[in-house]
């Protein structure tokens, strides 16, 4: 895993972490989280963020997997370019 997208993962997960800190710190005493309530909200960014992280996982093989075949169509172009002016070549020799 790229080290962008490993940074990008942990900042997501401390600044959700410490929203849920900081809320629960400024929130009326009856409304006060407990901590396994807030240990839950933790665990459910967590998983959020996990799920991001295989979406992108699978986005990076989608693209690599575009960029394959567009370096075999290009090359496949090419081929076919130097085909038809080796036929054009054949023509004006005529």
């Amino acid at each position: 895993m790229s080290d962008s997208l490993k940074s990008l993962l942990k900042a997501s997960v401390l600044g959700l972490s410490v929203a849920f800190i900081v809320g629960c710190a400024t929130v009326a005493e009856e409304d006060e989280l407990t901590i396994e309530e807030v240990n839950a909200k933790a665990d459910e960014a967590l998983a959020t963020a996990n799920e991001a992280r295989d979406i992108a996982l699978d986005a990076r093989g989608t693209a690599n997997d575009a960029r394959s075949r567009a370096n075999r169509n290009s090359s496949r172009i090419d081929d076919l370019n130097e085909k038809i002016d080796r036929m054009f070549e054949r023509t004006m020799q005529k």
